[in-house]
């Protein structure tokens, strides 16, 4: 491989490992943009779960208008592992693993979360310069739910250092939120 390739095959690698972070970010800040930038206009998602769509589509189940995720998902968290990526010119396949967790509320109030391992098999291209989505298929390799155990006794939602600790201070701590009063907009703003 010449020195040419070698760097056209990083930078196809860097925009496609910089797509799965915007998807990513985009899905647990329940920004649309953001998902839709990962796919092209054109690709398709077998997400899985009854959920098939064009990636655009797909992006469209992050608003909060009641068409989108259920109510009930509090919040996600998804965690992007290894990524195997080869390229080839403007085409490209890549698996990247991936851990998501997602807080649900029943109807009684009470929290679970739902923790899931898997797996995005995408196949890439660029147009325009830019590698985005073409097709998506997620493996999902491991699932399960638990029911959320906040500490023992009376403050419950008092986050302490050990159980039976003192309680922390909050000062200086920021919370992540699903949107765009998520401290991460600051930054990239």
């Amino acid at each position: 491989m010449t020195e040419s390739h070698l760097i056209d095959d990083m930078v196809a690698k860097e925009q496609i490992r910089q797509a799965m972070a915007r998807y990513s970010r985009g899905i647990d800040r329940r920004d649309e943009a953001m998902v839709r930038s990962a796919y092209h206009e054109d690709s398709f998602d077998e997400h899985g779960w009854g959920l098939s769509a064009g990636g655009w589509d797909f992006a469209t189940l992050v608003r909060r208008d009641g068409n989108g995720f259920p109510d009930e998902w509090k919040q996600t968290t998804h965690f992007l592992g290894q990524h195997l990526i080869e390229v080839d010119g403007d085409a490209a396949v890549s698996e990247v693993h991936f851990t998501q967790v997602c807080r649900l509320e029943d109807e009684s109030g009470a929290e679970w979360d739902w923790q899931v391992g898997g797996r995005y098999l995408d196949v890439w291209s660029r147009r325009d310069g830019e590698f985005r989505i073409s097709r998506r298929k997620v493996v999902y390799d491991w699932q399960r739910t638990d029911p959320v155990q906040h500490w023992p006794g009376p403050d419950t939602s008092v986050p302490k250092m050990y159980v039976g600790g003192d309680a922390l201070s909050t000062e200086g701590t920021y919370f992540g939120s699903s949107g765009p009063d998520d401290p991460s907009y600051a930054l990239f703003d």
